[in-house]
């Protein structure tokens, strides 16, 4: 049985393989048409070699229905040619093939038997050959369609063996076995051939496998290699490019007038460490959208890392307008699965060809577009402008001096007093940096501290200062204690903090007469360094204050894990808390949190009696700024200090502010 299905299959066209079912086909189609050709050609020669011989309906009727089916199977399969058939479809078509083969195979053996007896010994030579060589053509038209083509050897080889072998004439059953033997060899070639043909079908099939898996890696590798695997917006890399080519295009004549943006998300990194990286890649996510919803077919987004994304937008854009927009619909609260957070973002734009012509200088624009924009309290727009380029050019210029400058020589130190309103004497004083160039003149510390911070020369000028500092502190009472600025830049490095223990340790300073402040952006920009930092200096003996609280962006529990002494409230909510109350409901908060916390305020910024007279009776009784007295010499601070000594019994006697 087992056998016998094996025989059958050869019978059958193989539908359990999709793919050598179309390859037949594909194969087969182009070979039907001669198949059809040759059949309609030889069935005409040999009615007409018996016509008037044999009858009428041997000659033409019969013959010419067989050859009209043949011309119809051959205009349908013209009228295929093209379309891609489905697996079914195709296995249908060669299964019809099969089955008209057996037909037109016994229908033509017929005719020709049927014919073979009339006409002279040449009209039935005519008919063998051409039973012989239309099969042998025909069974190798067939070649890729095994089925039809055992189909229709059979049933014409063995009729035809049977037939002339019957005819008791030696020459007719010779001819009838090397018909037999060569359709044997055929049968073999064919076989062979199928084999062969599968095989070969295969081997394409897994190659086309490698190829399209090759193709696929190669798409995912050139997708990564363009675009950010979060978001899916185009990465920086893909952005430079984007850039780079509409500058080559414009410098060229066949592009058009563009602008560069950076965006950047305010207040992301307290999300993201508040609520973790997933949340804070979710927030990311979200705000990719957004942008994909605004941009136009002028406006394209990539992501440039972290938090910061990247825009090109077409001449024609209102940046200002588009800034806004963008600015409005990233400000909206994110729901993010139980938790909704809140950023801002500040955008800075450059336009190409106006203040700048390389890609190099388009970057460097927006990118201080993008600080004034958040200079101004984030959630601001800023194009740069002739005004950022003269103010750019004064940064390059100070980069340059600095770089250039005698440290030791030309910067030095002032210190403005911190007053206790209570009796009016010295509480401390804090460390202001200045800087006087020969060839710029007086530098204002915000512009040289903010670009020696972009290099390593910000630990070198720190350690610098800080033996002036300590060298004063060495001149004044022993009573007298005073605060230093430490940058993120320190605060993050190990090797700078160690440089700065061992510069504390060598000056015989006590060390609890040092108040080290820092700020709360430097702190959220690397929190577990400064926080080890912050801890190896508390250990020291070192005192920690938080500088400029309110203005950053770190959370109540940052401030329960450091190890604080003092909070500092910012200028500008000191001095607007007058005019605003979300000013003073801060200056509030920050007191009442230094009282449960056990941690001394500080104010910075009064400049009006009002304002103290408000600090005080809040609880708020350390203040510094312009009221009591501005930053002097080192010279000055002990004269300084013995003058609010001598004052102090009599700011005692006065009566204190009562509590609100």
């Amino acid at each position: 049985m087992k056998h016998l299905k094996s025989l059958l299959r050869l019978f059958q066209v193989d539908r359990d393989n999709p793919t050598l079912v179309l390859a037949q086909l594909r194969a087969f189609s182009k070979q039907i048409p001669l198949l059809y050709a040759i059949l309609i050609a030889n069935t005409a020669f040999v009615s007409l070699t018996h016509f008037k011989v044999a009858p009428f309906y041997l000659t033409v009727l019969l013959p010419g229905f067989f050859c009209c089916i043949a011309a119809i199977r051959l205009y349908g399969w013209w009228q295929m040619r093209g379309s891609k058939p489905t697996v079914d479809q195709a296995a249908r078509r060669l299964t019809s093939t099969v089955l008209l083969a057996a037909g037109l195979g016994i229908g033509f053996s017929v005719w020709g038997f049927a014919l073979f007896p009339y006409g002279d010994v040449y009209a039935r030579s005519h008919v063998i050959f051409y039973m012989a060589l239309t099969m042998i053509a025909c069974v190798f038209s067939l070649m890729n369609l095994r089925a039809a083509a055992y189909v229709l050897s059979c049933v014409v080889i063995v009729p035809f063996l049977i037939f002339f072998s019957m005819q008791g004439h030696m020459v007719l059953t010779a001819i009838a076995a090397n018909m037999a033997l060569v359709t044997a060899v055929m049968l073999f070639i064919l076989t062979t051939h199928s084999r062969d043909f599968a095989l070969m079908v295969m081997q394409r099939e897994n190659l086309e496998k490698v190829n399209r898996e090759t193709q696929r890696l190669s798409d995912d590798n050139r997708k990564l290699a363009h675009h950010d695997s979060l978001t899916g917006l185009p990465n920086r890399r893909s952005f430079i490019a984007q850039a780079e080519a509409r500058v080559a295009e414009f410098n060229a004549g066949t592009g058009r007038g563009f602008a560069l943006g950076i965006i950047d998300l305010d207040g992301f990194k307290a999300v993201n460490d508040l609520y973790g990286h997933a949340t804070g890649d979710a927030l990311l996510i979200e705000a990719s959208r957004r942008m994909r919803d605004i941009a136009g077919p002028d406006v394209a987004f990539a992501r440039l890392g972290g938090d910061e994304f990247g825009v090109i937008a077409g001449e024609k854009v209102d940046l200002l307008a588009f800034g806004r927009t963008l600015c409005e619909v990233l400000r909206q609260p994110y729901e993010l699965d139980d938790v909704i957070a809140e950023v801002t973002s500040s955008c800075g734009f450059a336009e190409f060809g106006s203040h700048c012509s390389t890609t190099h200088e388009l970057f460097e624009h927006a990118d201080y577009a993008l600080y004034q924009a958040k200079d101004k309290a984030g959630g601001q727009t800023v194009v740069f402008s002739a005004a950022h380029r003269d103010s750019l050019r004064q940064v390059h210029e100070i980069d340059q001096a600095l770089r250039n400058a005698d440290i030791e020589k030309e910067l030095a130190l002032v210190y403005q007093p911190v007053v206790d309103t209570r009796d009016g004497s010295l509480a401390s004083v804090e460390a202001l940096a200045r800087w006087r160039n020969e060839a710029l003149g007086s530098i204002h510390p915000a512009q040289f501290i903010a670009a020696a911070e972009k290099t390593s020369l910000i630990n070198r000028i720190t350690n610098v200062l800080l033996r002036k500092l300590l060298h004063d502190l060495n001149q004044w009472p022993e009573d007298l204690t005073a605060s230093f600025n430490l940058s993120a830049r320190s605060l993050a490095s190990p090797d700078a903090m160690l440089q700065i223990v061992n510069i504390i340790q060598r000056s015989g300073v006590d060390p609890r007469r040092i108040e080290i402040e820092v700020t709360e952006t430097a702190l959220m920009i690397d929190f577990e360094a400064a926080q080890r930092s912050l801890v190896m200096l508390r250990n020291l003996g070192v005192r920690i204050a938080l500088d400029d609280f309110g203005t950053g962006y770190s959370s109540l529990s940052h401030v329960h894990e450091l190890a604080l002494d003092k909070i500092k409230i910012d200028r500008k909510f000191v001095g607007d808390m007058s005019n605003s109350s979300k000013a003073a409901s801060v200056v509030r908060t920050v007191i009442d949190l230094c009282g449960n916390l056990g941690l001394v305020c500080v104010a910075e910024g009064v400049e009006t009696k009002e304002q103290a007279l408000n600090l005080g009776r809040q609880g708020c009784h350390l203040v510094q700024g312009f009221l009591y007295g501005k930053a002097v010499p080192a010279r000055d601070v002990a004269a300084l200090y013995e003058a609010r000594r001598r004052e102090k019994p009599r700011a005692a006697r006065k009566p204190r502010p009562t509590s609100a």
